[in-house]
């Protein structure tokens, strides 16, 4: 770096003032470090708007042409060594009328994004706005210094869209054309997604899927191990569960939409032993393979049929729907279980039946004594981790596996404890006082 400069040498001492001040750091209180990092955002916030007026400058000399670039942007990419995107926002904001907002920003006010996002949705504003331009500057760059600037985005494109209808109706119907969902079932059988959804498409996304994935605590209040990309997966998944088990899911042959698996009798029942080699997986209709183990959870899924296998390969068992719960067996498994029954888990039941204790495929009943309701997480991990579950009472428990507990205490089922509350309350009340006898 040159310090040939005004602005190099200006560095050259700001670089000493900056090693003095990381020095005495360690040493300073909470309040004073708080305060010095706010300090420092407004420091790079007034480096920023010096940068944006010489940039101003440079292109208006049109430097970047006279050195073979072929604009501004693409000179500074090179220059700087940024990406696209941000050597774009600098010229946007460079070249933004000096008002309001490049104040703010040298005054440590806004943030470059912030000056980017007034500069775009100014220049946006249609001819016959051009009276109003001044104003709304003027009250983005009041409500920059309060929000973030995504927050700061929304405002704006509210602002164009006011000012200008048409284009902003045309900028919808263009969301809406480049929509787009990619889907591959790659060699290992994992199927890849990549989507992009108009604006309206995408709330009722967000709206469906952020219930679903919300994080489900331990019940010893341990934090949810998933990652939030695995919540995500997790959420698509009852999604499309609750999807399947709708009676509005359109048809095809007169019958509902499923996902059909094969399984043979001999290793569905060899699988009860998790200690078994040998055990020959069952596959779905296109032959990709799945364990046997995974094939008697996804059994309690009226969206899955399980179509198992004699020795001689001919279908003896295809699975009845009668392992789905009525809706007034549901209604009460909901009264009795609220929305997922594992200890501490208050998420939405993550299939679209419940879950049966004595498994469907070897002979369970589907009567309450033997359902559970369970979200898709729980679901799995009573399935895989071996959990046990007894009704005791009219009331579900959950046995841990020795690993997570060494005594195997059942524990309570957690959710819908409006019952219990009641039982509380009824306990609370004084029994009624007997008449006591008058006598004449």
């Amino acid at each position: 770096m040159s310090s040939r400069t005004p602005v190099g040498a200006a560095v050259a001492t700001a670089r000493a003032a900056v090693a003095a001040v990381l020095a005495s750091a360690p040493h300073t209180s909470d309040t004073e470090l708080t305060e010095s990092i706010v300090d420092a955002e407004a420091l790079a916030r007034l480096v920023q708007s010096l940068q944006a007026n010489l940039v101003a400058e440079a292109d208006r000399r049109s430097l970047a042409r006279a050195q073979g670039a072929r604009d501004t942007a693409t000179w500074l990419q090179d220059r700087l060594k940024v990406d696209p995107g941000q050597a774009r926002a600098r010229v946007e904001v460079a070249r933004s009328a000096a008002g309001p907002s490049r104040k703010a920003l040298s005054d440590g006010m806004i943030s470059l994004d912030h000056a980017r996002v007034i500069a775009a949705c100014v220049r946006k504003l249609p001819g016959t706005a051009a009276g109003e331009a001044a104003n709304v500057e003027r009250v983005l760059t009041e409500q920059a210094q309060r929000c973030r600037p995504s927050d700061l985005r929304r405002l704006a494109d509210g602002v164009n869209a006011t000012f200008d209808r048409g284009t902003a109706v045309r900028d919808e119907h263009a969301q809406f054309e480049s929509r787009e969902l990619h889907y591959i079932t790659t060699d290992d059988g994992t199927v890849m997604i990549k989507a992009r959804l108009d604006k309206e498409s995408g709330q009722k996304f967000i709206a469906a899927i952020r219930p679903l994935s919300k994080p489900c605590p331990a019940a010893d209040g341990e934090p949810d191990p998933r990652t939030p990309a695995q919540r995500h997966a997790d959420g698509l998944a009852t999604l499309v569960d609750l999807a399947l088990g709708s009676d509005r899911m359109p048809r095809v042959g007169g019958q509902r939409v499923q996902v059909q698996v094969s399984v043979d009798y001999d290793d569905l029942v060899r699988s009860l032993d998790p200690q078994a080699e040998g055990v020959v997986p069952g596959v779905f209709t296109d032959g990709t393979p799945i364990t046997t183990d995974n094939v008697r959870r996804l059994a309690c899924d009226a969206g899955i049929l399980p179509i198992v296998l004699g020795s001689d390969g001919v279908a003896v068992d295809y699975g009845r729907e009668e392992r789905t719960a009525p809706p007034v067996q549901r209604a009460a498994l909901f009264r009795r279980d609220g929305v997922c029954a594992f200890p501490g888990c208050e998420h939405p039941p993550g299939t679209s039946q419940a879950h049966h204790i004595r498994h469907w495929l070897d002979g369970g009943a589907t009567d309450l004594d033997n359902m559970v309701m369970l979200c898709a997480f729980h679901h799995r991990t009573v399935h895989h981790d071996q959990w046990n579950i007894v009704v005791e009472k009219g009331r579900p428990a959950f046995i841990p596996p020795a690993r997570v507990d060494p005594s195997r205490t059942p524990r309570p089922a957690g959710a819908a404890r409006t019952t219990l509350h009641r039982q509380v309350n009824r306990g609370l009340v004084p029994p009624p006082r007997q008449p006591v006898p008058t006598h004449n």
